[in-house]
């Protein structure tokens, strides 16, 4: 039986909102035919620069000017679709009279995929604290959140030139990572004091009742930072709320080079039609998009046992199963013949067999999956 769902799809209001973000570029951000023209092969090489040769990327590349364009009109608003699907199926309810620090904030992405997936906050007076070490960045990103809230918003939205670890003045409500933490260099021996000291930090900046929430782009490297960011978050007294079930050891760190990572699979049939457009100019059409996050706080979650489903559909033994995520450890749910998988997110309440067996290839406990999804 299916319980909850991460993930789902995008509200007609956020899908309006995202189109019209398109209209919103134009005008705050034009560019002259020629550098409209040249679009697409920015797009291109600045992927390039993101991914296969991210080694030879300047850490504060959004502060170049050539860089800023193509990140403004096709990585920022694919991030908000992913945020947009986030936020919609997380249990994400700011107080009015909120503090948010957003680390590593860019151009205000997670500002504006909150307001655009969120719109019963959209009335509240929330203080945000974006900071980053791009002022460029900052500026365009606030830009652009002022024509997407309007002038009468309430919300507050303060830009500072800052690093990850630098002191933040007033403790918050929530604290926010999005897309920042793969920009530092994880080899070695540095992951884990590295690990260690932005945890401390990000919990020291936390009221006794605040969550902390990272978000990455679903690659195994953000899988293995999200992994240890846990590990140390959970030293600090954190506990998560999701995408994990229970508090025990991630089953899923990514160490090894076959080793599984926590990430997450969906579709982009609801993304806006512009940037599926813009995409295919470049050469980088997408028909799903990953993601992996943690969402925490000293509370925690409600741990009952729950089985959260993490990967896609695959052949098992004549039938489908997925990979899983349990206080058991790696677990694969064998739907079987007749079962209907589940979409990646949803989470299931188990009944384990007395003695489960192990899939010899993976390692995992195998669940079947008895129930009728409802």
């Amino acid at each position: 039986m299916s319980i909850d769902r991460l993930f789902p799809n995008l509200t007609e209001d956020n899908q309006a909102e995202l189109e019209r973000f398109g209209d919103i570029l134009k005008r705050v951000w034009p560019l002259k035919a020629k550098h409209r023209e040249k679009l697409k092969y920015d797009i291109r090489d600045m992927s390039r620069g993101l991914t296969t040769e991210r080694s030879e990327r300047k850490i504060d590349y959004l502060s170049e000017a050539r860089f800023l364009s193509p990140y403004l009109t096709y990585f920022l608003p694919w991030n908000l679709y992913r945020m947009s699907r986030l936020f919609t199926g997380l249990e994400l309810d700011i107080p009015d009279g909120s503090e948010v620090a957003d680390l590593g904030s860019g151009p205000l992405t997670t500002v504006m995929a909150l307001w655009m997936s969120r719109p019963h906050l959209r009335e509240r007076r929330i203080n945000f604290t974006c900071m980053d070490r791009a002022p460029k960045s900052l500026q365009a990103g606030l830009k652009l959140f002022n024509a997407v809230a309007g002038e009468n918003s309430p919300w507050r939205v303060r830009t500072v030139k800052a690093n990850f670890t630098d002191h933040i003045k007033r403790k918050a409500d929530l604290v926010i990572a999005a897309n920042a933490f793969n920009e530092l260099d994880w080899s070695g021996r540095v992951a884990r004091p590295q690990a260690e000291k932005l945890a401390q930090h990000m919990a020291g900046a936390t009221t006794e009742t605040g969550r902390i929430l990272l978000i990455e782009t679903g690659v195994r490297l953000t899988g293995r930072i999200i992994a240890e960011m846990r590990t140390q978050l959970m030293q600090t007294g954190f506990k998560p709320i999701a995408p994990c079930p229970h508090v025990e050891e991630c089953p899923m760190p990514a160490t090894g080079q076959g080793a599984p990572w926590c990430h997450f699979n969906f579709s982009v049939k609801d993304a806006p039609t512009w940037l599926q457009t813009l995409s295919a100019e470049a050469r980088l059409e997408k028909e799903g998009v990953s993601m992996n996050f943690l969402y925490l706080s000293r509370k925690g979650g409600k741990d009952w046992g729950a089985v959260r489903i993490i990967s896609e559909p695959f052949k098992f033994h004549g039938g489908r199963a997925q990979y899983a995520c349990s206080h058991k450890g790696l677990t694969l749910v064998d739907h079987g013949e007749k079962q209907r998988p589940l979409f990646p997110g949803q989470s299931l309440v188990p009944n384990w067999p007395a003695n489960p067996k192990t899939d010899l290839k993976s390692g995992a406990l195998i669940l079947p999956n008895t129930k009728e999804k409802r």
